[in-house]
């Protein structure tokens, strides 16, 4: 039965990666393209569009996934109710972004931005047809099944966007493009429903999930609206082209960041919450995800700090170089920032909403505060207000994860000090490398190609000699494509 347990956890994290990096590397390549085809000014009037939008994505959400998820018992009422929650809150957010679009046009002195909202609008109409399937598919371990949608709904969203653009819609063309994603995924998902879940919704318990789901979603919100302070700020007191540049500095991080978390995220709730109903600890098992995670993310972070230019010139072209400084310190923040990537799963699986809610609300008062201050002097001012921001969400998340998880501020520490190691192993190496070799005279793909062979190199042996725990996952995963070994 365990080994039963671990074949369907290897299977499901399998297919959540090849989900994600598949995902990743499609947007990454739509991203490449676009940064050719739009100005920064374009994209900036976009970013701060898709930042109002996320914050209304987070809320019509509703905690309807985590709900289906994490109850031990699952039935037809409960599938109709979360149905019903999502046609409320997403149809009404609809309405209230097509109403105050013209408002928000307004304030950010850019018509443009009514139209576009009129457009992303239409995407809340089909999310109810979407979220709970997709749930229910999380839920039993569907990964397989999660892939085609996920692949077909972005590969749709992608193509159609670059379509739209070459079309000469601009940045219309970008939120067209998610419309077309949402109808996509809509059909995907049908195609998958199980025979017998129901499509009508009902509201009988409509007031225990509204009450679940504004804890959760509050937070998810706090969360996102944090992540987007500095689009939305900049947007006010600085030109929408500063907002574009800012933005690809931050997406280049934040591109690496998904890579790997959200790889493994979509896995991690239903884990934890299969660990609490056996019995198991929940702590225990957190500790072990974010030591895994902090061996790969620490590490490439400190590199980017290094290899900004050759990431920023490789990727988007010459005219964003005022974004290489912005990504080489946001990439500190990125360190820190996935330091508890997995926080809030471990909060909702052992029934913690409300310091859920408390903790995103410190930590984006703390980032709303910094950014807002620094906004005015620059954007290296903004991203060194990212890094202070962030470590103050990490002394929160230590501290609230000791409280309500078990797992004290000690055993944190001690968890991390391997990847602070590894980490300063590759970054202090690549800087001597970078005395001997101008990777910025070179062409930027020949510098990467230097770069990600020696830093390899550099990160496997540190892992050996700190005899980290990732590095027999490693010998295990290399085994597999080594032949003669099982």
């Amino acid at each position: 039965m365990q080994v039963d347990s671990v074949t369907e956890i290897r299977r499901a994290l399998a297919f959540s990666v090849l989900t994600q990096h598949s995902i990743q590397i499609m947007s990454l390549a739509t991203i490449v393209i676009l940064a050719r085809l739009l100005t920064p000014e374009e994209i900036g009037v976009y970013a701060v569009a898709a930042s109002v939008a996320f914050l209304a994505i987070e809320l019509r959400a509703l905690g309807v996934g985590q709900y289906l998820i994490r109850e031990t018992e699952i039935s037809d009422e409960k599938i109709r109710c979360a149905t019903g929650v999502m046609m409320v809150v997403s149809w009404s957010l609809a309405v209230i972004i097509a109403i105050g679009s013209p408002f928000i046009a307004e304030f950010y002195s850019e018509p443009a931005l009514e139209i576009i909202f009129w457009i992303i609008a239409a995407t809340f109409i089909f999310s109810p047809f979407s979220s709970v399937p997709s749930a229910l598919l999380k839920r039993n371990m569907q990964f397989q099944s999660l892939f085609v949608v996920r692949f077909i709904s972005n590969l749709a969203r992608s193509g159609s966007s670059i379509g739209f653009v070459l079309m000469g819609y601009s940045y219309y063309g970008l939120a067209m493009g998610a419309l077309v994603g949402a109808i996509a995924e809509v059909a995907c998902n049908t195609y998958f429903r199980a025979p017998g879940i129901p499509w009508s919704p009902a509201f009988s318990r409509f007031k225990e999930l509204f009450r679940f789901g504004v804890l959760t979603s509050a937070a998810g919100t706090f969360k996102q609206f944090s992540l987007s302070l500095p689009d939305l700020v900049l947007g006010r007191v600085a030109t929408m082209a500063d907002v574009g540049m800012f933005s690809r500095g931050l997406g280049v991080v934040v591109f690496l960041n998904q890579i790997i978390v959200h790889a493994v995220g979509p896995v991690v709730l239903p884990h934890l919450s299969e660990v609490k109903r056996k019995g198991e600890s929940v702590g225990d098992a957190y500790l072990h995800a974010i030591k895994l995670l902090g061996a790969f993310c620490w590490p490439i972070f400190a590199v980017v700090n290094i290899c900004a230019y050759s990431m920023i010139h490789a990727l988007f072209g010459d005219q964003w170089d005022a974004a290489v400084p912005v990504a080489s310190v946001l990439a500190f923040w990125a360190i820190l920032q996935s330091t508890h990537s997995f926080s809030y799963f471990a909060l909702v699986t052992v029934e913690k909403e409300k310091l859920t809610l408390k903790k995103e609300a410190a930590i984006f008062v703390a980032r709303f505060i910094a950014v807002v201050a620094a906004a005015p002097h620059g954007l290296l001012m903004v991203a060194w207000a990212m890094v202070f921001a962030g470590i103050v969400e990490v002394v929160i998340n230590t501290w609230v994860i000791s409280k309500a998880v078990g797992v004290s501020v000690r055993r944190q520490i001690e968890a991390f000090i391997p990847n602070l190691i590894i980490a300063a192993a590759c970054w202090i190496s690549l800087k001597v490398l970078s005395l001997f070799i101008d990777f910025q005279a070179l062409n930027s793909w020949i510098s990467l190609s230097i770069i990600g062979v020696s830093m390899l190199v550099v990160w496997l042996t540190a892992m050996r000699l700190t005899r980290h725990e990732a590095w027999d996952i490693i010998i295990q995963m290399a085994g597999r494509f080594i032949p003669g070994r099982s």
